[in-house]
Order: structure tokens, then C-alpha cells, then sequence
């Protein structure tokens, strides 16, 4: 009896000790192709290869999806406020093909002014808007389904916000508004769908997001398209002083909360060229203004777009018309390239020279040009800019 229960035993030992070799070395080969499999992945044409995001999302790893000519396409223009967006958009949305939705983010925004405004008093710092993780991840969130025209789900945040009267999305605005119950405000989104639907292209005019979440979105919509438009920051200070009330007196202040986020857009805006070759392209508005012809065939080539002789009357009229209109919130200018440079008739060389030094890397980085005098800065035949290669 001893010797049977002794002989069991063993056998049970015998095979514990072979199942464990059996998954040591199962562990093994699964370790060794796990590791070939991250060595094998292909680097992106940045060079990056695997990255880790600040909000843990792999990117840069599979090779990019290619658009295919049956697929909508999104564009989505990136920049700031008083940077010559509404100019860029009107000649962009003159496209039939164009569905356009303006400034999607403004509501959302502000919903964090007061968590800005509880840090600045606590920490007597300023606290950038687009360096709040959870702000970033509800706003790519609502430009994910406005990109696919997916409105059913937008948050009401979004689903209300004002700027929705301009362009495309004005029947869809005007119909929230007549609304009185949840399910009539259903009715007018999904009215809002189906028009957007009908369109090839969905073009996003964005000031309140960052070229990295930009760059993060692409990753996952191979037809989507970066347009990043820029300015002279000293021309987007004097005109932000011009039509907002709210804004600092404080020139440094404004400076370099302004040129420290440029700073970093430009940065990833560069790697995103880099990346995605085709589907970025950074436009100063300044060329826009002084050439606006030539400029609109540049975009209309990098969207793949036909210009058409309607289009360059439109832009003509836009920029060129000679019509006065003293309204600043307005696109129709006699002359572009005045307005784009009015900036240098009021700006005070004070003010000018705290930009000059604040925003020297981001000057280099854009090609534009300090200001030796005051003479200097008011003399418009000496220009202030300077061509940079990656440029449109």
C-alpha cells in the first residue's frame, strides 16, 4: 500500500516539474517574439519611432494608413486668434465640396476660466489653457466627431455653441435655437448630419487646440489635413488690443504667454511635416494678405482642390477690391496687405522690442524680423520677414 501511494506521488511530482519546464520555456519563446516584434516596428519618417504620450497613447508605431480618393477628407486650420483665420477660411469654404464649422472649441474653453482663473490667483502664474490634459482630451474628442460629422454625439457644449452661425452649420445653429425640447434639438442635428454628410471635405477652423493633439488625430484619419497659419506675434498682439477689451496691459506678460505656446506648436507642427509629408503645411498670414492669389493656388493645390475663376474673383473682391470697410471683424479689405501691416503705425517701440526679445526663437523659427528703431518699425519698405523653407 506504502509503495503504491509513494509511486503516485512521485508520478505527480514528475509531472508538476514537467509542466513547469513546459511553461518556462513556452514564457520564454513568447518573451523572445514579443521582443522582435518591438524591434521590427517601423519608425515613422520623423525618425521617432515608438513614443509614449503624456496621456499614454502610443504613436508613431504602424505605418501610416493611406487616404484613398473614395474617402471624405478632413482639413482642420490651426492657429490663433487675430491671426488672419477668417481671411484663410473664406477662401477655403468658397469650395462647393467645403463643409465648414467655426471655432468648435469656444464653449468649451469657456468652461475653464474659472479653474484658470482660481490657479492664477493661488500660484500668481499663468495657467495655459491647452496644458490641461482633460481640456485636450474633450476637445479631440469633440473635433473627432465633428471631423466625421457624427453630431448625434456632440456634448452640448459643443452642440451649443454660438459660432455655429456662421457658414455651413447656420440652419443647424438657428434650428437649436427655435428648439424647445430635447427631442426637437435631435431633430436638428441630425438635419445638421446629413448636410455635412452630402460634403467631400470637413474643414475645421480651430484656435484653441494644440498641433500635437492635431498630430494625434491623424495617426487615426488618414485623410485628415493640417493647415497651420500664423502670424507676426507683434500683429497678433496690436489687433487682439484693437477688438478685445479683456486683453493684459501687461506687454510682457502677453508676450510670452502668447510666444511660449507658438513655440511649442511650431515644434511639433515641424515633426508633423516631417511625418506626415503631404498633409501639413504651416502659411504665414502675411503671405496670404500680400499675395493672396498666388497663396490661395498654394492651398488650393496642397488640399487638392481645382481653383477656379469664381474662386479668384471671390478672393480678388476679399482682399484687393478697394471697397473701405472699418469693421475689424471683417474680411472684405481694400487693400490686404495694409491691414496685415497696420500693426507697425501703432504699436509703440517699446512694446515692439519686449516681443523682439521674448519672441526671438519663434521669430527665427517663422522667419520674421526684430526692429532696430522706431524709424524702423515705422518704415513699411523695410520688411520684417524673411523666407524660411518649411513655409507654404
Amino acid at each position: 500500500m506504502k509503495r503504491i501511494l509513494s509511486t503516485k506521488y512521485l508520478f505527480k511530482y514528475r509531472l508538476t516539474i514537467y509542466f513547469g519546464v513546459i511553461s518556462i520555456l513556452v514564457t520564454a519563446i513568447l518573451f523572445t517574439e514579443f521582443r522582435r516584434c518591438i524591434k521590427d516596428v517601423p519608425k515613422s519618417s520623423s525618425g521617432l519611432g515608438p513614443v509614449l504620450t503624456s496621456r499614454g497613447q502610443l504613436t508613431d508605431v504602424l505605418p501610416e494608413r493611406t487616404c484613398e480618393p473614395h474617402m471624405r477628407r478632413q482639413v482642420i486650420l490651426l492657429t490663433y486668434g487675430r491671426s488672419g483665420s477668417s481671411l484663410t477660411t473664406d477662401i477655403i469654404q468658397h469650395e462647393k465640396q467645403v463643409y465648414t464649422y467655426f471655432e468648435p472649441l469656444h464653449n468649451l474653453a469657456k468652461s475653464y476660466v474659472g479653474k484658470q482663473e482660481k490657479y492664477m490667483k493661488a500660484y500668481k502664474k499663468y495657467l495655459p489653457l491647452t496644458s490641461l490634459p482633460d481640456y485636450l482630451t474633450q476637445a479631440e474628442n469633440i473635433v473627432r466627431k465633428l471631423m466625421t460629422c457624427d453630431y448625434h454625439q456632440l456634448p452640448l457644449v459643443a452642440s451649443k455653441n454660438p459660432h455655429m452661425r456662421f457658414y455651413d452649420s447656420a440652419p443647424m445653429f438657428h434650428c437649436m435655437r427655435r428648439s424647445t425640447t430635447p427631442q426637437g434639438e435631435a431633430k436638428c442635428l441630425q438635419q445638421g448630419q446629413k448636410t455635412c454628410l452630402k460634403k467631400l471635405i470637413h474643414f475645421l477652423k480651430i484656435i484653441r487646440l494644440t498641433t500635437e493633439s492635431v498630430g494625434h488625430l491623424m495617426s487615426s484619419y488618414p485623410c485628415l489635413q493640417m493647415i497651420y497659419l500664423v502670424r507676426d506675434p507683434r500683429g497678433t498682439f496690436m489687433s487682439k488690443k484693437r477688438a478685445f477689451v479683456n486683453i493684459s496691459v501687461d506687454t510682457k506678460f502677453e508676450g510670452k504667454k502668447f510666444c511660449q505656446r507658438v513655440d511649442k506648436d511650431i515644434d511639433h507642427a515641424l515633426k508633423l511635416l516631417k511625418a506626415h509629408p503631404g498633409r501639413v503645411c504651416i502659411a504665414r498670414y502675411e503671405d496670404i494678405a500680400e499675395r493672396p492669389e498666388e497663396m490661395s493656388r498654394k492651398l488650393y493645390t496642397f488640399l487638392r482642390l481645382n481653383l477656379t475663376d469664381d474662386t479668384l474673383k471671390f478672393v480678388f473682391n476679399r482682399t484687393q477690391s478697394g471697397v473701405i470697410n472699418s469693421d475689424i471683424f471683417s474680411t472684405f479689405r481694400a487693400n490686404s496687405t495694409e491691414v496685415s501691416y497696420a500693426w507697425r503705425s501703432r504699436m509703440k517701440y517699446h512694446d515692439a522690442a519686449l516681443f523682439d526679445e521674448i519672441c526671438r526663437e519663434v521669430y527665427y523659427k517663422l522667419g520674421y524680423l526684430p526692429v532696430n528703431t522706431l524709424l524702423h518699425l515705422r518704415d513699411r519698405r523695410k520688411p520684417l520677414k524673411f523666407t524660411k523653407t518649411h513655409l507654404l
